[in-house]
């Protein structure tokens, strides 16, 4: 079979082949760039990821030690409280005691003001005369 070919038909269907071809090639270049912008972005995120689990790691490690430290406190206030009870039960003791003393003091004071002998200045005077 003879056909004979337009020529001007092949040169539009050149150019249309020509202009798909660069639509191909320019969509396939947006689209490396497009898949390079999210490789980035997806490893920016990971790294971010990672310093944040790095954060977190720290805040966990200083909680725990703030907690540690917290306890350390509560022992030492339990211990301060209990010194604290005994200085009060021992401050308690010696008033007592000291309200004793004191009314031993009174008493023996009472004692020797009555034990004192009582001076008559009136026959003073006739023994002084002698």
């Amino acid at each position: 079979m003879n056909a004979t070919i337009d020529s001007d038909l092949v040169k539009t269907v050149q150019q249309h082949v020509n202009v798909l071809k660069n639509d191909i090639d320019k969509m396939a270049f947006e689209e490396e760039v497009n898949r390079e912008n999210v490789k980035r972005a997806l490893h920016e995120s990971q790294l971010a990821l990672e310093e944040l689990r790095e954060r977190v790691a720290i805040v966990e490690k200083e909680q725990e030690i703030i907690k540690q430290e917290q306890e350390v406190i509560k022992q030492d206030q339990s211990s301060l409280c209990g010194k604290v009870d005994t200085a009060q039960d021992q401050i308690s003791e010696l008033k007592s005691e000291q309200e004793d003393v004191q009314r031993r003091v009174t008493y023996l004071e009472d004692q020797q003001k009555s034990n004192q002998p009582q001076i008559n200045y009136g026959n003073l005077n006739n023994c002084i005369a002698v």
